[in-house]
This record gives structure tokens, sequence and C-alpha cells, in this order.
């Protein structure tokens, strides 16, 4: 949620949160994957340890309710674990922005220490080995700088939009080739399509939010791409659709996060008129009781 003025209330969804809103089958199967791998991991600690075989079968019969939500909870760890890493990433990638210089690795460490004091890479073992994957995607994001050469308006810029009511933020506003483009950042293992939801709600925002609460006049985007940072090393620039189709189904979404169930369920009734008239009023349509 956003808000509009420092000391506001929390006004609109974000961006992200009103685009997850859309259906992801695929999803429950991989839960339940992630749920069995983390099982499996457990049974295969047994098998190298089996001299404390006895004792953690004793644990896990003997406190079932943690050992199922630490099992339970494999895929929101692992979601939870690529996310702060996204998130050192992109801190590292905002400051190549502003100095305009690959930052040393005495900053990536930095940031890095000031992430796992705030509980993030609690199980990162290796301070240098994540400094070293760091590394290799801040080297993908300086050959695109390269190659590209892009001119960067606004960096973490936040956006509103009054009329359909949301906000967000989006990693850059840059320059290429004379026109103005949103550009997002990713580490995913891939880029995906959904992503062209959260491209076209920036590009119809209405103004640019400042942290002061300042409303700034929104520049015309001519669309918005994905700087993909893949673990394997480089870069990819992948544009997406911003036409719209994608922004009427991004206004579904907001729509649908805002539908207030419980207030669908009407109360109780005992009698056919009830019944008609409970209807009847929930459809504006009491005038056809006449």
């Amino acid at each position: 949620m956003y808000r509009i003025e420092p000391e506001g209330p929390l006004l609109y969804p974000s961006i992200t949160t009103v685009s997850g809103m859309r259906h992801k089958e695929f999803l429950q199967t991989w839960y339940a994957s992630m749920a069995g791998k983390k099982a499996l991991e457990m049974f295969e600690f047994l098998s190298r340890n089996p001299h404390r075989a006895e004792a953690e079968i004793r644990r896990v019969v003997g406190r079932k309710w943690e050992t199922q939500k630490k099992i339970a909870a494999a895929a929101s760890d692992y979601t939870q674990k690529a996310a702060d890493f996204g998130t050192l990433v992109h801190a590292l990638c905002e400051d190549f922005e502003r100095d305009l210089a690959m930052p040393t690795r005495q900053q990536i460490a930095e940031r890095a220490t000031a992430m796992r004091e705030s509980g993030a890479f609690a199980n990162e073992s290796s301070l240098s080995d994540l400094c070293d994957r760091v590394q290799v995607r801040l080297d993908g994001f300086a050959d695109f700088v390269r190659d590209f050469a892009p001119e960067f308006v606004e960096i973490e810029q936040t956006v509103v939009n009054h009329t359909v009511g949301y906000a967000g933020t989006t990693d850059c506003i840059v320059s290429i080739g004379g026109a103005l483009l949103s550009g997002d950042i990713k580490t995913s293992k891939r880029v995906h399509g959904d992503y062209a939801l959260q491209a076209v709600a920036v590009i119809n925002a209405e103004a640019l939010l400042d942290d002061d609460g300042t409303q700034r006049p929104m520049p015309d985007l001519a669309g918005g791409f994905i700087i993909h940072l893949p673990e394997k090393g480089g870069y990819s620039v992948v544009p997406l659709k911003t036409g719209e189709e994608e922004m009427a189904v991004f206004k579904g979404l907001r729509s649908a996060w805002g539908f207030l169930e419980d207030d669908a369920a009407l109360k109780e009734v005992s009698e056919p008129k009830q019944l008609l008239l409970s209807l009847l009023t929930a459809k504006n349509g009491v005038g056809l009781l006449a």
C-alpha cells in the first residue's frame, strides 16, 4: 500500500500487489513440489547421519505442527530468499545509476551485511559467495549500460494513478535513442509475460510522486522493458507489450483487488418476500417491487 502524503493514510495498492491478483494455477503444483523437496531433504539428512535418526524422529513426531509448518513454508522461504537477493542487486544497480560507477567489492559486502543484520540471507553461509553472485549481475548491468547508453532520467521513482487507484515504483525512467522508457531490473530465472502488467501500469500513471508528497507531471513514456540479469551472467533486454489490452487486464485486476467478499454474503432471510427484497436491494432494483 502507498501513501500519497508522508504521514497520510495508506491509500492505494501497489502495482505489484494488483498484478499479483492474476490467477497462477501452476503455483499450486510448485508449492507442492517445494514441500516434497523439503521433506526429502529431511530424509536425506537422516540417511547421512544415521546415528541421529532416532533422536530426530522423536523430535519430529513430538513436534508435528512445527515440522509441518517447516515443510509447508519451503516455497515461501525460497521466494523470500530470491526476493532478498533481488533487493540487494536492485540497491547496488541504483548506486551504479546514481554514481555512474561500478560498486566496489567493499560496497557490495557492506550492503549485504546490512541486509543480513536486518534478517535477510539467514541461510547464506558465505558472504563471499553471495558477493560473487551479486558481482555477476552487476557485470551484466554494466554491459547493458555500455551497449545501450541509457540516460537515467528518474531512478526508483514512485508513480501514481488517482483515476484507477494505484501507485508503484519503477526502477528507472531512461532516455534511449531519444525515447523515454520505463525500465525494470529482474534477476528471476526467466522473463515472465506478466511483467507487462507492471510496465503498462507505470506507463499509464498520471503523476510522479516524490517522497515528500510532491506530485510532478508524468512524462510521456514510449514503452517499457526488462533488463534481465540471469544467474549465468550477461544480460538481455526484453521489450514488453503495454497497449490497451494489457491496461484493460490491469484495471480488471484492480477491481478484483477492491472486491469485499465479506460484504457479498447478505443477512439470512426467513421468508420469500425478504429474499426478493434483499436481492433486489443488492442490485439497486428496489423500484421493481412497486
